[in-house]
Parts: C-alpha cells; structure tokens; sequence
C-alpha cells in the first residue's frame, strides 16, 4: 500500500456540524495536506453526504469545507468503495450513521479503509465494528505512518557492533575520563 493514493473521503452530514467539529475537521485535513506534501503522496478530498463528490482545493488556498447538513448515505459509501477496490480510503466521520447487514458486511470486508472518528462524541464503538483501522483523530498521524510505512523486514539487523570494543579503540592515553 506504500505507493497508493489515499482517497480521503469528508463526512458532510448534519452531525458533523456540532461540538467543534468543523474546526477540528479543518485541522485534520489542514494537516493531511501538510503531511501529504511533505511526503510527496497523492491524496483527493471527496465529500460524502447523498453521493462521493471529489472537492478541489488550490494548493495555496485554506480548506474550505461542504456545508453539513442532512445524513450521509451509507449505500453511496458502500457503492463507492466496491466500485473501487484497489483504492486506499481514509473516511473522516463521527460514525453516526445507519447500516443494516448487507452494508455492515460489505464495509467490514473491505480492507484498505481506515475511520477516523472526528468530534469527542465520535461513535468509536460503531467504527471498531465496521474496520480494524478504526483511530480517533488523535491518532491522524500514527495512521498516515502506517498507511505509508514501508514493509517491514522480519529478522535482526545485519551486522552486529561491539560498542565496548569501538570505545576502548577510540580512547586517548590522555583521557582524564571526562
């Protein structure tokens, strides 16, 4: 997953409109941009509320959210991610909203999809449900790291240093071991 471009997907329902969260949504997405750019990754912003609609923003321009109002529709989250599978998605959400079975089911299958619960009221229960990448927004970049960390490679290091030996060669007779 280490070359994908992550599809950063807004939560634009009512709820989202309460309790600081459009500050704090401004600030993730303020520091996604930021991280992003820092790292030379690919990332679109789509907001979520009827549909996925992608949202452009200027690189020298602030984030500007989508009004929030009314619910999100799962089903459009749903069809939006099996219609693309390969994709890396970051859903920024308080995780209100509503699922039956089918939707519960297709959401927990799909792999490459982390939640970020965004608000002090955030349903993390919900969202530790529906995914194993599941973070509150504390944890935005513990997320992008790993999103982004290279494979790790199991096994020790490949060579071993002799700290004791390496001080004992670098000491000078004139040492007074200060």
């Amino acid at each position: 997953m280490s070359s994908s471009e992550l599809h950063c997907i807004i939560d634009c329902s009512g709820s989202m409109a309460e309790y600081g969260k459009p500050m704090l949504l401004v600030n993730l997405l303020r520091y996604i941009r930021q991280f992003t750019a820092q790292h030379s990754k690919s990332t679109r912003y789509l907001s979520w509320r009827e549909d996925i609609a992608e949202i452009f923003w200027l690189a020298e321009v602030d984030v500007e959210l989508p009004a929030a109002e009314g619910s999100s529709d799962i089903a459009a989250l749903c069809s939006w991610a099996e219609a693309n599978p390969q994709t890396l998605i970051m859903v920024l959400t308080d995780g209100y909203f509503e699922l039956n079975t089918e939707q519960r089911q297709l959401v927990s299958l799909v792999d490459n999809l982390y939640f970020i619960g965004v608000g002090g009221d955030a349903d993390l229960a919900q969202l530790n449900t529906l995914s194993n990448h599941s973070y509150g927004a504390e944890q935005l970049d513990h997320v992008l790291h790993t999103i982004w960390r290279p494979e790790i490679v199991a096994g020790g290091p490949l060579n071993r240093v002799d700290l004791a030996g390496v001080i004992v060669e670098n000491e000078s007779k004139d040492d007074d071991e200060w």
